[in-house]
C-alpha cells in the first residue's frame, strides 16, 4: 500500500484530547483510500496499569464489528456460492424454528428486522450455543418479522450457527480459511494466544477477577461460547482492518484478488429498510440521523463495536476510516459516538482540503 504524507495535526489532537482527559486510555485510528493509507496513529496505552503503549500491532477487541468482519462475509460467500437464498425462511437451515418463528428469513436476521429483543443473558445460565439458538428459535414474545429494526445480538448469533450448519465446519475455521487468510489478515482471529497477551489491549475491570479482562472476549455471551460467535469475539489491528476495508472500497477485490462479487458488494450495501425506523442494509449501519459517521460523510456504511470500535467506509469518497479503541476500560458510561462524528467530520474536510477525496 503506498503512503500519502500529509498534516493531520488537527485529527491527532483529537484522539490525544480525549486520552489527556482520561476518557479512552488510548486509540489506533486508520484512514485509508482503495490504494493508500493517508493515516495511522496511535496514542495512549493499550494496559494503562502496566504501561503497555498502543502501537499499530494492538491487538482489539472487536465485539459488534464482529457481525459484520466474520458473520457478514461467510453469509455472503454462502450467497455467491448458491448455498443459501436471502428470502430462504431460517428454518430451511434450522429446522426447529418451523414450530413459532416460521415467517423469519434470513435477511431479517441480516438486516435485524426479525423482531427479536435486543439480547438474552445465555451466560447466566450456561447455555452452548445449540442450546441458546433452540431457545432463540421457540422465541414467542417478540416484534412481528419484517415491522422495525430492533439491533440484536441474537440475529448473528444463529447466523453464525447457519453457517457452521451449512459449511459442515466450525465457524471459527470457515472465517479464518474463507476470509482471514485469503486477505492476508494474520492479526485476526478468535481467542488470542495467550503469546499475544501483552500485544492485546485490556478492556474492563471486572470485580470476580479483581483485574482488568485482558486477552479474553469483554462480550459475556461471546464468552461463554468459548470466545466464538457471530456476534462477538472477534480480536484484530488496525491493519487487519484497513485491508477488510480496502476489499469494500475496490467493490470485492484486494491487491488484485477478487474474494467477493461487485454485485455482492452493492446487495450488502443497499437500505432494505427504508420505511422502518433505521436504515439498514446486509449487516451494515447505512446512514440515517445521529449516526455516528458524521455530518460530511451522508453516504456509505459502517458498524461500531461495544468496546469502543468503528469503522465507517464511503465508497462515493474512495475512503474509510478504522477507530479502535477499549473505551470500556473506564466503564461502560461513554460518549464515543460523538468522538467518532468529530473524528469523521474533521477527516473529511481534511481529505477534501487535500484534494485527497
Amino acid at each position: 500500500m503506498k503512503e500519502t504524507q500529509l498534516d493531520f495535526s488537527k485529527i491527532t489532537k483529537l484522539i490525544d484530547q480525549e486520552v489527556e482527559k482520561g476518557i479512552l486510555p488510548g486509540a489506533v485510528l486508520a484512514v485509508t483510500t482503495s490504494d493508500s493509507v493517508p493515516l495511522i496513529y496511535s496514542a495512549g496505552y493499550a494496559h494503562k496499569e502496566k504501561e503497555i503503549k498502543v502501537t499499530e500491532e494492538t491487538l482489539y477487541d472487536l465485539a459488534s464489528l464482529t457481525k459484520v468482519t466474520s458473520t457478514l462475509p461467510a453469509i455472503l460467500l454462502l450467497l455467491e456460492k448458491g448455498e443459501i437464498d436471502l428470502d430462504d425462511p431460517v428454518y430451511n437451515y434450522v429446522q426447529s424454528f418451523k414450530e413459532c418463528n416460521d415467517d423469519i428469513t434470513i435477511k431479517h436476521l441480516l438486516t435485524h428486522t426479525s423482531g427479536y429483543p435486543p439480547e438474552i443473558k445465555f451466560y447466566q445460565r450456561n447455555l452452548t450455543m445449540k442450546a441458546a439458538v433452540a431457545e432463540i428459535a421457540g422465541l414467542t414474545a417478540k416484534k412481528p418479522a419484517g415491522t422495525e429494526v430492533i439491533y440484536s445480538d441474537l440475529n448473528y448469533i444463529v447466523l453464525g450457527y447457519i453457517t457452521e450448519q451449512i459449511s459442515g465446519i466450525p465457524f471459527e475455521e470457515y472465517t479464518v480459511n474463507h476470509i482471514y487468510k485469503p486477505l492476508g489478515m494474520k492479526n485476526t482471529f478468535f481467542n488470542p494466544p495467550e503469546h499475544l497477551r501483552v500485544q492485546t489491549a485490556a478492556t474492563e475491570f471486572r470485580d470476580e477477577l479483581n483485574d482488568y479482562q485482558w486477552g479474553e472476549v469483554h462480550d459475556e455471551n461471546a464468552a461463554n461460547f468459548n470466545g466464538v460467535s457471530g456476534h462477538a469475539g472477534l480480536f484484530s489491528t488496525v491493519g487487519d482492518m484497513i485491508k477488510y476495508c480496502q476489499l469494500f472500497l475496490n467493490k470485492g477485490v484486494y491487491q488484485e484478488k477478487r474474494l467477493l462479487s461487485q454485485l455482492t458488494i452493492e446487495l450488502a450495501s443497499y437500505c432494505y429498510t427504508d420505511s422502518l425506523n433505521l436504515s439498514r442494509g446486509l449487516g451494515w449501519q447505512l446512514h440515517s440521523p445521529g449516526v455516528f459517521s458524521g455530518q460530511y460523510l451522508q453516504e456509505g456504511y459502517g458498524h461500531t463495536g461495544f468496546t469502543g470500535t468503528s469503522i465507517w467506509i464511503s465508497p462515493e469518497k474512495n475512503l474509510a476510516i478504522v477507530l479502535l479503541t477499549n473505551r470500556v476500560y473506564y466503564g461502560r458510561e461513554n460518549h464515543i459516538n460523538s468522538l467518532r462524528r468529530k473524528l469523521h467530520n474533521v477527516i473529511a474536510v481534511n481529505m477534501r482540503e487535500k484534494g485527497v477525496i
